[in-house]
């Protein structure tokens, strides 16, 4: 082989890591459940609540990732046009939310929930401090973060679906008639895939992932084309999860009866698979919450770190804090996580959504407005929620 192909080669390989690894950070809990959700309540339209969810939930986060992309991967430059004070107030709020204080408390208390039939005796309290002290060994260094996510959790996480998927697609009856009409279900989708939150997922994660797909080049039109491929990757993986989960919850959930949300997965799971497939589900939330709360931790540590502490702290340091309020807050509950951010992310997302067009123009087309319409669907979203 030639010195020209391997070095050929080794892009595409670490392209192909990189978006596994980009999946699996945003598949959380979240984007199991809500493609459940739609499907028990979409039935026979549920090709119609699949398109609102791809809108939401893969092509708005492939706008953030591309965003950030045009931005270099530094969402400090990225927010700055909206001015200092009001661009670090929006970052601090969207770490904190994605952090420690919101989506990582949350993940723990879902992946407690998941193993909680194996273990009754373990209560939330010492899971918390359990799991933290896993995740800190695991991203002590964060240079291991993108192979371990690429190369080890992601393919665990993709033959759990994969099998739950499949074995659901052979064995299914006749999905649900539907009695709304096609566009209800759509906005259904639009809807849920706005509450996983993955486009501010999208921006931070792409902090983590450029500097990645940076090793070994400085040349913008390789690590743009590297981004470009792996954001590619990702959001493909996440609408086929997408698209199975739906179909295999129209055509089983049903006949289920009536069944909470965050029990959907486990009780079709169990139809599907019999007894095993109970473990299975199991295996899969768990596993998406841990590959998310990995991903989060570490975007976290490192804004700790570098942006709030001045580099005064180091690596092991920025964890501790950031595992140990997530501890201590995971005891809220999963309800009370969600009321205490639900509120202020419905404002927010709209925002960011015009925010990442605004910016993708001002790149391509040089357009200089965007304090204007960012602020004004703040305020137009503040009115409209509160």
């Amino acid at each position: 082989m030639s010195i020209k192909a391997e070095t050929d080669q080794c892009p595409k390989i670490s392209v192909f890591s990189t978006g596994l690894a980009l999946f699996s950070m945003f598949f959380g809990a979240g984007n199991l459940i809500f493609p459940l959700i739609l499907g028990n309540l979409a039935g026979t339209n549920t090709p119609y609540a699949i398109v609102g969810l791809a809108i939401s939930a893969v092509i708005f986060p492939f706008l953030g990732l591309i965003a950030m992309m045009l931005y270099s991967g530094d969402i400090v430059v990225f927010l700055k046009r909206l001015g200092k004070w009001p661009a670090w107030m929006l970052l601090l709020v969207l770490q904190l939310s994605q952090g420690p204080f919101g989506a990582m408390p949350r993940l723990v208390t879902l992946m407690h929930a998941s193993i909680k039939p194996y273990f009754p005796s373990l209560t939330l309290s010492v899971f918390s401090l359990l799991i933290c002290g896993a995740i800190f060994l695991l991203i002590l260094r964060p240079q291991r973060i993108i192979h371990l996510l690429g190369s080890v959790l992601t393919p665990l996480l993709l033959l759990t679906l994969g099998a739950l998927i499949v074995f659901g697609v052979l064995s299914a009856p006749d999905a649900q008639t539907s009695v709304e009409a096609g566009s209800t279900h759509f906005f259904e989708g639009l809807k849920m895939g706005y509450q996983t939150t993955d486009l501010i997922a999208a921006l931070l994660f792409a902090t983590v992932i450029l500097p990645h797909l940076s090793q070994g080049t400085t040349d913008r039109k390789v690590i743009r084309r590297r981004m470009t491929q792996a954001s590619l990757i990702a959001s493909t993986l996440l609408m086929v999860s997408y698209i199975g989960l739906c179909w295999i919850s129209a055509h089983h959930s049903w006949t289920l009866g009536a069944s909470a949300p965050e029990d959907l997965l486990q009780k079709i799971a169990e139809k599907i698979l019999g007894p095993f497939g109970s473990f299975v589900s199991s295996a899969a939330i768990f596993l998406a919450c841990l590959t998310t709360a990995l991903s989060l931790a570490s975007v976290f540590s490192q804004y700790l770190k570098k942006d709030l502490f001045k580099e005064q702290i180091g690596n092991g340091w920025s964890l501790i804090v950031t595992l140990g309020v997530t501890a201590l807050l995971a005891n809220l509950g999963f309800s009370g996580i969600v009321k205490l951010w639900g509120p202020l992310l419905e404002v927010l997302y709209p925002a960011l959504i015009v925010l990442c067009i605004f910016n993708i123009a001002h790149r391509i087309y040089q357009v200089k407005t965007l304090r204007v319409p960012v602020f004004f669907t703040l305020a137009l979203c503040g009115f409209y929620f509160f």
